[in-house]
C-alpha cells in the first residue's frame, strides 16, 4: 500500500485558500444594507446649508443688536485733520508775488481772507455721545431682529419644501422596488411553469410552441426587469444628492411609515402663515424706524487739539472744546403721511394673503383626505382581484399540465395577473404620495 504524503507547508496554504474562499462568499452573500425614510429626512436636514441658515440668522440677529447698541447709545471717537490753503497774488512795492496766503497785504487777487481766514491748520480728537437715543437703538434692534425671523421662517419652510421632496423620491424609490418584487415573482412562476412544460413536451404531451410562448413571456418579464433595476438605481441616486449623500453604493429601502399628521385646533394658523405674520410685524417696524426722523437728535461732543489759521501761530493755538448739537425735522413734502399710507397698503396685502390661506387651506386638506380615502378602497377591490387570478392561476396550471387548457390561455391570464400587481404598487405609491401632501400641508 503506498501511502501520499504533502508537506505541511501545502496543507497550510490549502487551508488558506479554502478560508479566503469562504469568506468572499460570506462577502458576495452579504445583504445590502437597509435603510428608511427617517433616515433620508435626517441626512437631508443636516446636510443642508438651509439648517445651518436657520441657526446663523439668530446669531447674527443677536450680533447686529448688539451693533446697533454701540452705534445709538454708545460714545464715539474720531480724529480730525485738516489743512487749508488759500494762495493770491499779491501787489505790493509794485510788484506781483505768489503768496500762500494774504496775510497783512493790502492789495491782492484771490478769496477775501475775511471769508478764508487765509489758512486753515486743524488736528483733533473729538469725542461724540448721543443723548436720549434708546428708543431709536430699540426701533432699530427690532427691525434687525424681525428681519432675522424672516429669513430664519423662509429657511424653515425651505426646509419643510425640502422634506416633502426627500419623502416623494423615497417613495418613487419604494415604487421601484415593489415593482421589481412583483416581476421576480412572476418569473418565479414563469420558471416553474417552464419547467413542468419542457418535461410535457420531452414526453409528447405538449407542443415545442407551448414551451417557446412561456419562453417569450419570460425574457418580456426580464426585460421589464432590468427596466425597473434601473430605475432604482437612477432614483436611489437622485434621492442621496436631495439628501446631499456622496454614497454611491446599492442599498435597500425599507418600507415607509408615514401616519398621517392630525390637524391643528387653528386651522387658519400653521407654518405657512407664521411668514405673513412676521412680515406684518417687520412693515410696522420698518414704520416706526421711518418715524423716528421726526424726532429730535440730541448729540453732546468735545474736542481737544490744534485749530489755527496762521503758521506762526500754531504753537498757541491748542485748546478744548465742548457743546451740543440738536437737529429736528420741520417739514419735508408730508413724506411722513405718505409712509403711513404706503405700510397700511402693504399691511392690507398681507391680511388678504393670509386669509385667503386659511380659507384654501382646509378646502385642500378635505380633497387629499377624500382621495385617499377613495385610493385605499381601490386598494383594497385591488388585493381581492389579485387574490382571485392567484387562484384562476392555480387552477389553469393544473389544467394547463393535464391538457384542457391552452397555454396561450395561462399566459393570457398571467399578464392580466402582472398588470393586476402593477396597478396595486401603483395605488400604494399614490396613497403615499397623498399622504406625504397632507402632511406637508398640516404643518
Amino acid at each position: 500500500m503506498r501511502v501520499f504524503s504533502f508537506p505541511a507547508n501545502r496543507w497550510r496554504l490549502g487551508l488558506l485558500l479554502v478560508a479566503g474562499l469562504l469568506a468572499h462568499a460570506g462577502r458576495a452573500q452579504s445583504p445590502a444594507p437597509t435603510r428608511d425614510l427617517a433616515y433620508y429626512l435626517a441626512q437631508a436636514r443636516q446636510n443642508s446649508p438651509l439648517s445651518a441658515d436657520v441657526h446663523n440668522q439668530g446669531q447674527a440677529a443677536q450680533l447686529e443688536t448688539e451693533r446697533l447698541r454701540a452705534f445709538y447709545t454708545k460714545a464715539t471717537g474720531t480724529l480730525v485733520a485738516n489743512y487749508t490753503a488759500v494762495p493770491v497774488l499779491a501787489h505790493d512795492n509794485g510788484r506781483t508775488v505768489l503768496r500762500y496766503s494774504a496775510d497783512n497785504s493790502a492789495r491782492y487777487v484771490g478769496y477775501d481772507v475775511a471769508l478764508s481766514n487765509g489758512a486753515l491748520y486743524q488736528g483733533y480728537a473729538q469725542l461724540t455721545q448721543p443723548l436720549f437715543a434708546r428708543p431709536r437703538f430699540e426701533a432699530y434692534a427690532q427691525q434687525a431682529q424681525g428681519l432675522a425671523l424672516s429669513l430664519q421662517s423662509l429657511a424653515r419652510l425651505s426646509l419643510h419644501d425640502l422634506d416633502k421632496l426627500v419623502g416623494d423620491q423615497y417613495i418613487l424609490c419604494r415604487q421601484d422596488l415593489d415593482q421589481l418584487d412583483y416581476v421576480r415573482e412572476l418569473l418565479g412562476i414563469l420558471d416553474k411553469q417552464r419547467l413542468l412544460v419542457r418535461k410535457l413536451v420531452e414526453a409528447s404531451l405538449l407542443k415545442q410552441s407551448d414551451y417557446l410562448l412561456l419562453q417569450i413571456e419570460t425574457e418580456s418579464q426580464q426585460v421589464l426587469l432590468n427596466t425597473y433595476r434601473t430605475a432604482y438605481h437612477r432614483d436611489l441616486l437622485d434621492l442621496n444628492v436631495l439628501c446631499g449623500l456622496g454614497d454611491t453604493s446599492e442599498v435597500a429601502l425599507a418600507p415607509p411609515d408615514l401616519p398621517l399628521r392630525p390637524a391643528g385646533p387653528l386651522p387658519g394658523l400653521s407654518g405657512f402663515t407664521e411668514r405673513y405674520r412676521l412680515d406684518s410685524l417687520n412693515l410696522a417696524a420698518t414704520q416706526r424706524v421711518f418715524e423716528l426722523r421726526y424726532r429730535p437728535v440730541v448729540n453732546a461732543f468735545a474736542t481737544g487739539g490744534l485749530n489755527a489759521v496762521t503758521l506762526t501761530d500754531i504753537p498757541r493755538r491748542f485748546g478744548v472744546s465742548a457743546g451740543l448739537s440738536f437737529s429736528l425735522y420741520l417739514f419735508d413734502g408730508h413724506q411722513r403721511q405718505l409712509s403711513r399710507d404706503r405700510t397700511r397698503v402693504l399691511l392690507a396685502t398681507t391680511r388678504a394673503y393670509q386669509q385667503n390661506f386659511a380659507t384654501v387651506n382646509p378646502v385642500r386638506q378635505q380633497r387629499l383626505r377624500y382621495e385617499l380615502r377613495q385610493v385605499e378602497e381601490r386598494q383594497r377591490l385591488a388585493r381581492q382581484q389579485l387574490a382571485n387570478y392567484r387562484q384562476v392561476l392555480d387552477s389553469y396550471k393544473r389544467e394547463a399540465i393535464a391538457g384542457q387548457l391552452s397555454i396561450v390561455a395561462y399566459v393570457q391570464v398571467l399578464k392580466n395577473y402582472a398588470l393586476a400587481a402593477r396597478d396595486l404598487v401603483l395605488l400604494e405609491n399614490s396613497r403615499l404620495l397623498l399622504i406625504n401632501a397632507y402632511n406637508y400641508w398640516t404643518w
